[in-house]
């Protein structure tokens, strides 16, 4: 009997282990969660004044004593009322602003220098920040297996192309304080890289990816950028057997942020439309910039397109400059490889010299409709605005909260 109680405790102990390390391990494939906030710390003035308080409640329930009444019962007619809400949407805007004539960048404006519209009605601008803050950016890489076709002797594949591009935004970009990762995407999107500063985790990263072929000739490019904005469930390299992991989308990172798509543009199996990707890039807050590795497939062989396979590549172009142009943006077409180095440091131009507006609405509709936004820009303080000699980039609408109780 005792040998048998004994096994009996044995096996209850395996268990036990063999629970908290599957505990342990789902912990760890999680993926990114939004962070924690702290609790905020007492004075000891407080923490007195709590002391005091319970000592006079106790005092005064011994006592039989009652300070408060028992509240009457809810009617009924008010129960299934919604909760009133009271909040404050702070709206942000990332912007760069552009000499027309010079094409060089306009620096060192202060928050007296714009004037902000929403809907035509002017707002008062609450936040403004400038400078060489860090910049957090998610390298969007299409790997299709489509894309590594052999093109010609001299010509690289769109592949080499895409990974290249983002070896060249690693290599000159990425400082100490900065943030960055990599997903790729084919059918769905896969968490190469989860943010980090360490950039040789970031180039490891970009060679494991190159080297995953275990991907559908598919590309779901509107997927992978509603995913990269909003988050979502995405399956991490080498490790689908884990299953799915939960990711924050972008759009929920305070400060610089940009998502750098880097693709041939053709999207070929999405879930949600072209109309649909749009709006949710419009409306996120962070610009997206679209570096297309198609004009050298269209520049060599669009005489030999039908015209369908035109059509498909011109809107492929249109699509990019449009999340571009949406979000407040750059689009990029790229013909030669030669051009990486070129394309890299604009785009990094443009991330450090971003001017960070905030304003509350003094709308106060909470129906999830959708607002414009219109900024001017006065460069030399006469009052009057000077976008006619520059190119002012910025989302142009988002789309207000909604409280509206959800339909049955």
């Amino acid at each position: 009997m005792n040998s048998i109680r004994l096994l009996r405790v044995c096996v209850v102990a395996v268990l036990a282990v063999a629970l908290a390390a599957s505990l342990i391990t789902v912990s760890a494939q999680s993926g990114r969660q939004p962070a924690k906030k702290n609790a905020e710390k007492k004075t000891e003035v407080e923490k007195a004044n709590e002391k005091a308080n319970e000592k006079a409640q106790g005092d005064k329930s011994k006592s039989g004593e009652q300070d408060v009444q028992d509240a009457p019962p809810m009617p009924k007619n008010q129960k299934d009322e919604p909760a009133i809400k009271i909040s404050t949407q702070v709206v942000g805007v990332q912007m760069t602003v552009v000499d027309k004539k010079s094409g060089r960048l306009v620096q060192n404006l202060t928050k007296k220098n714009f004037i902000i519209y929403e809907d035509n009605v002017k707002q008062e601008i609450t936040n403004f920040n400038s400078g060489n803050g860090p910049v957090t950016v998610v390298l969007v890489l299409d790997n299709a297996y489509n894309n590594r076709y052999f093109q010609g002797y001299f010509n690289p594949t769109t592949a080499q192309e895409i990974f290249g591009s983002a070896a060249g935004f690693i290599e000159g970009f990425i400082k100490p304080e900065d943030y960055a990762a990599l997903v790729t995407f084919s059918m769905r999107p896969k968490v190469i890289q989860d943010f980090t500063s360490d950039s040789q985790r970031l180039r490891s990263a970009l060679y494991a990816a190159y080297r995953d072929t275990l991907n559908f000739s598919e590309s779901c490019i509107y997927d992978a950028l509603a995913f990269t904005l909003l988050g979502g469930k995405a399956y991490q390299l080498f490790n689908e057997k884990a299953g799915e992991g939960e990711y924050g989308g972008l759009q929920e990172v305070e400060g610089h942020t940009a998502v750098i798509l880097i693709t041939l543009g053709v999207d070929t199996f999405s879930r949600i439309n072209y109309d649909k990707a749009l709006k949710i890039v419009g409306t996120s807050g962070v610009p997206v910039y679209t570096i297309g590795v198609g004009n050298l497939i269209f520049k060599k062989y669009e005489h030999r397109m039908s015209p369908e396979q035109r059509l498909t590549y011109l809107q492929a172009f249109n699509s990019l400059n449009a999340f571009a142009t949406r979000s407040g943006g750059a689009y990029y077409p790229m013909t030669f490889e030669s051009e990486i180095p070129q394309i890299m440091r604009n785009i990094e131009a443009l991330l450090r010299n971003q001017y960070d507006l905030g304003y509350v609405p003094s709308n106060t509709r909470r129906e999830g409709k959708e607002r414009k936004i219109k900024v001017e820009v006065d460069v030399d303080g006469d009052g009057q605005a000077d976008n006619k000699q520059l190119e002012v980039r910025h989302r142009d609408r988002y789309s207000e909260a909604d409280d509206r109780p959800a339909k049955k």
